[in-house]
């Protein structure tokens, strides 16, 4: 059972992970999780790379949810927003973890390709293969774990 859902939660999760999930807040398709109150704190430290980061939260929101086999609506706006949110955040990201932010990037932009292609199903992202690959390998992983770190030591 938990092989059949793994993949559903690649789509939401790989493409929000390199901004929602390191904001400290959660996505609603993560296991174990139907809803989930987000909290946010008044004394927020703002920076450039911060406000990106916030901008990057909501431009992944659409993904928030979407179950396996489920269609993104409007699929070319929600892709392009996310591209441009995460350009920026990688831009901004101090270099110390700039490439770990370029190498998470690189994964959310094959899906958001495969998203495109296939009309905005996710059913195409989470039947890849090389996909679920790459988001299990250990580097991929340990990248991914220091830019939550990071995000949530200077952003939360």
């Amino acid at each position: 059972m938990t092989a059949v859902r793994r993949p559903g939660l690649l789509v939401p999760a790989a493409l929000a992970l390199l901004l929602v999930a390191g904001c400290g807040s959660s996505l609603a398709t993560q296991p174990g999780s139907s809803s989930r109150t987000v909290t946010t704190t008044q004394n927020r430290p703002s920076s450039p790379f911060c406000d990106a980061v916030e901008a990057s939260r909501t431009a992944t929101q659409p993904f928030s949810g979407v179950g396996i086999g489920r269609s993104i609506s409007d699929v070319g706006e929600v892709t392009a927003n996310v591209r441009q949110a995460n350009q920026q955040v990688t831009s901004l990201a101090p270099q110390e973890i700039r490439a770990d932010f370029e190498r998470v990037d690189q994964l959310v932009e094959r899906q958001l390709v495969l998203l495109e292609a296939n009309g905005g199903d996710t059913l195409a992202v989470a039947r890849d293969p090389g996909i679920a690959q790459d988001r299990a390998d250990p580097e991929y992983q340990a990248a991914s774990q220091r830019i939550r770190d990071y995000v949530r030591s200077t952003c939360t």
